[in-house]
């Protein structure tokens, strides 16, 4: 296993990781939805009271709530982390020829920019990945939703935002890698 794959295992793993062990959770009663935040998969966070909850403003106690695990947005944001895991393994796998891919090459720096801006959030609370949000577009676009402009419009524009800011970042990491190379060698 070559040192890209290694850094691309041992980071994912981490955030892979963390994610698993401190899933998002919500307190509900059936109609109303509080996102709890993240908290340890085997210690379960209590429910808070809600003000102005009931009419005249009266706050509901936490008894009147219960807390639950919110595995949808957990199991999709694994399953992006994986992906893109995936992705980035096959990356930099070597070549044919025993070459290792090199993030110097523009074609692979754009495809690492593609891979690396599906795993970066949206939204905090709760994460959501932009790769998670792609796959809400088909069914935002032909499902007849009001919300149509986000999927078909504003979406686009921030993925292409974000691999656009990764693929600079990366491009810029290059550039100074090369000249520090190339100051170093002049040296010797």
């Amino acid at each position: 296993m070559n040192a890209s794959r290694k850094i691309i295992l041992s980071i994912s793993s981490i955030v892979f990781l963390g994610l698993f062990f401190f899933p998002p959770w919500y307190e509900t009663n059936g109609q109303y939805v509080k996102q709890l935040g993240r908290y340890f998969f085997f210690s379960k966070p209590e429910a808070v009271p809600v003000e102005c909850y009931f009419a005249g403003c009266v706050t509901a106690p936490a008894s009147y709530f219960r807390v639950v695990l919110s595995w949808r947005p957990w199991v999709e944001t694994l399953s992006t982390i994986a992906f893109v895991t995936t992705g980035l393994f096959l990356l930099f796998g070597n070549r044919a020829g025993g070459e290792s891919p090199s993030i110097g090459h523009p074609k692979t720096r754009l495809v690492f920019s593609v891979l690396v801006a599906l795993a970066l959030p949206i939204s905090m609370s709760p994460v959501l990945l932009v790769g998670t949000y792609a796959l809400y577009v088909p069914t935002i676009l032909f499902g007849g939703e009001h919300n149509w402009f986000w999927g078909s419009i504003v979406f686009p524009i921030i993925f292409f935002v974000y691999a656009g800011a990764v693929y600079i970042v990366a491009s810029v990491v290059v550039w100074i890698a090369s000249r520090m190379h190339r100051e170093s060698s002049r040296g010797i």
